[in-house]
């Protein structure tokens, strides 16, 4: 028995099992950079596009930031203009300065919205109408949301100007869709 047990103490010393599981296997060599491309997680998500989704969402979003602005100032200048020269005032900004300051802070808020937009609607990308019908119900439900809870929470800023601020986002519905030509070919 004693035997027995140095002979498979020997055994299991000298000899080493490969296991097919457990070995590494070179990679295939590919015939060109096209094969390389085909292995990409995101290749098809982005194939052909100008711009990335977040970039083109940007882009058009700094546009319909600045234009539903100016859609809720052309239904209620007075209100509009009197906040931004309050906020002006306040913060010391001159008041030549004020309008095309606001102009450029609602077109950041918009490409910050527009690019995150974008990218989570990056795969709806073969219809622009089924994207247009998409930012329509998604905005207005949320700017629906957001003046229910101003009005129900706050002191209800947008119950005198509620129908100017949903044309306002159906207006930056529009305007954020464009997004979709921008960055596609053809």
């Amino acid at each position: 028995m004693l035997h027995v047990v140095s002979a498979m103490t020997h055994a299991l010393e000298e000899e080493e099992l490969p296991l097919p599981l457990l070995r590494r296997v070179a990679p295939k060599a590919t015939a060109g950079a096209e094969d390389d491309i085909l292995m990409r997680r995101d290749y098809r998500a982005t194939r052909g596009d100008r711009l990335q989704p977040a970039t083109a969402g940007a882009v058009t979003g700094t546009l319909a930031g600045a234009t539903a602005l100016g859609v809720v100032t052309a239904f209620h200048p007075e209100a509009i203009m009197g906040g931004i020269a309050r906020l002006g005032a306040a913060w010391a900004v001159p008041s030549d300065a004020t309008v095309p300051l606001a102009y450029l802070a609602a077109g950041l808020g918009g490409a910050l919205l527009g690019a995150v937009f974008a990218s989570t609607t990056r795969h709806l990308r073969r219809s622009f109408l089924a994207l247009v019908v998409w930012a329509l119900v998604f905005f207005v439900s949320l700017t629906m949301l957001l003046l229910a809870a101003s009005s129900a929470y706050g002191r209800g800023l947008g119950v005198a100007m509620a129908p100017a601020i949903l044309l306002a986002s159906a207006a930056y519905a529009l305007v954020v869709s464009f997004q979709l030509p921008l960055r596609r070919r053809g």
